[in-house]
């Protein structure tokens, strides 16, 4: 595709490629539609959670909750059939490790193998500008996408009768932080240790902020990278807590449980998602807690005094020096604030999916709002618009609210792609071209 293809007019346009647009393209594949699809995405090649590739880190899903096989399990674009084009001896040798979790590494290698294959409808290294509205004789038929090349700045436009946004969620950094290069998200962790901190052996002091997987995986990764090092861990509770992936819990990621969550009112559905947050957001997998707990123990054996957890410890403000990083805590237990200097301030704060979502502020009078933060999104992940909008506008990664846990997780990506591939190809701006 060209940057400028302003003369074709697309069945879909996709903004991002990670693995939810993905099984997006795969299961437009696999429907049997001809619809014409292209995707854009701003990094320069596929890359998923890049600065939390730590060695051995592993997934918190099954492996069978891939691109597909909740939904095709005979699918070419399984994590088992990726395995098996490796080579002779990989499948055999997976299955010989006798889990279901493999390491985030090789599932980001099995996200790229599968991406590989719509190379020809990815516009790698393009930023979004805007997206606007088209008219036509009974209203808007079409959106224009105007584009940017991030490497050489060229612009250029698209024309599509929809759109499908799966950007992924933003780095959440709290109020008063500044951030920089001693204070950063965790999803820069790698980048920023490889930048900054570039002696294994010197014993640096490293705050981290949060009490969920990425915290814990973050301690881990420090822990062997920087055996000299100083960590703190500041947790806004009493501890960290496992996740809950209980067999009876675990049915929040059943295929049909959108359907029936999407069916109840929000005051329900909001005491759902408060009483069953361990089982998606805040837990850390079950087997990493003693492996943490036993090296704070070993620490204290042995008199090193490197680790320390501050509980009930809210961060207030941060900032960035050019030798240090300075971070305010509030202690929540007495009300009190302390001042920090560390080398470096590790946000494992998580992500936000905001709304409105500035990409489509070009859309604002056509697309209804449930809530002033919240768009009001159909059961197929479409925006409810007004009546005189015919394109079709999805959401993927935005519905927890209306749509339960699986919106946020790999879980359920398969049979929610699935299901926006056969709600676009009945929208009739698709059926009259």
């Amino acid at each position: 595709m060209h940057l400028n293809d302003s003369e074709t007019v697309h069945d879909l346009v996709g903004i991002g490629f990670g693995p939810a647009n993905l099984s997006v393209a795969i299961a437009l594949e696999e429907s049997g539609h001809p619809l014409r699809a292209v995707f854009l995405d701003r990094k320069p090649a596929f890359a998923w959670h890049p600065g939390l590739m730590f060695a051995g880190a592993e997934m918190q899903v099954s492996f069978t909750k891939d691109l597909i096989t909740m939904r095709n399990p005979r699918s070419r674009f399984s994590f088992l059939n990726y395995l098996a084009e490796q080579g002779p001896d990989r499948l055999a040798k997976f299955i010989n490790l006798r889990t279901f979790y493999p390491t985030r590494v090789e599932f980001n290698d099995y996200y790229a193998w599968a991406a590989a294959r719509f190379d020809d409808q990815v516009r790698w290294g393009t930023d979004v500008t805007e997206v606007s509205a088209v008219p036509g004789e009974d209203g808007v038929e079409l959106l224009r996408v105007s584009l940017r090349d991030l490497a050489g700045g060229e612009t250029g436009s698209v024309l599509t009768r929809n759109l499908i946004l799966a950007p992924g969620g933003t780095p959440h950094v709290p109020e008063g932080v500044e951030l920089g290069a001693r204070v950063f998200h965790a999803s820069e962790t790698l980048e920023r240790l490889e930048r900054t901190f570039d002696d294994p052996s010197a014993p640096y002091h490293f705050n981290i902020v949060g009490s969920g997987q990425t915290s814990a995986d973050v301690f881990t990764h420090l822990r062997r990278s920087y055996p000299q090092a100083r960590i703190t861990t500041n947790v806004r509770g009493f501890a960290m807590r496992p996740e809950d992936d209980t067999h009876f819990v675990n049915e929040l990621f059943l295929p049909d449980f959108p359907d029936w969550f999407h069916g109840q009112d929000d005051d329900f559905r909001r005491r759902i998602i408060d009483g069953y947050a361990l089982a998606a957001h805040t837990g850390v997998s079950y087997d990493l807690i003693p492996r943490i707990y036993r090296e704070y123990y070993e620490d204290m054996v042995s008199g090193g005094k490197a680790l320390s957890l501050r509980r009930f410890t809210e961060l207030v403000a941060a900032r960035s020096e050019p030798d240090r990083a300075v971070a305010t805590y509030l202690h929540l237990d007495s009300g009190e604030t302390s001042r920090t200097e560390a080398d470096a301030v590790v946000l494992a704060t998580g992500y936000r999916y905001p709304m409105p979502v500035p990409a489509l502020a070009g859309l604002g009078a056509y697309l209804r709002m449930e809530t002033p933060e919240r768009y009001a999104i159909r059961r197929d992940y479409s925006v409810a618009c007004v009546e005189e909008f015919a394109p079709r506008v999805f959401l993927q990664g935005f519905a927890e609210a209306t749509h339960g846990f699986s919106e946020v997780l790999l879980s359920l990506m398969p049979v929610r792609a699935a299901e926006i591939v056969e709600a676009l190809a009945k929208n009739a701006s698709v059926q009259t071209r």
